[in-house]
């Protein structure tokens, strides 16, 4: 056997298969959209009102959408001031 029919020593060329670098982009860029999502529900749901003028803010923008809860959110911030002057 002579050494130039030897292959110990020899790197293996590996060729990634182009379909698998297309997937791992599309499964990367899906991932990234709904991490987005994902934080964009989470903000959404921190819009909580924290005082009165927020709450006020609050029911007029709502007010197109639901007007009955507006009117109950503006009364509510009404009796909660009205008991801070007495």
């Amino acid at each position: 056997m002579s050494t130039t029919s030897m292959t110990f020593g020899r790197p293996t060329r590996m060729a990634i298969p182009r379909g698998s670098v297309w997937f791992a982009n599309l499964a990367f860029a899906l991932i990234n959209l709904m991490r987005r999502i994902d934080r964009w529900q989470l903000d959404r749901a921190e819009r909580e009102p924290r005082n009165v003028a927020e709450l006020m803010e609050f029911a007029r923008s709502i007010e197109t959408s639901d007007p009955g809860f507006a009117a109950d959110l503006r009364a509510a911030a009404m009796r909660s001031t009205e008991g801070e002057d007495r």
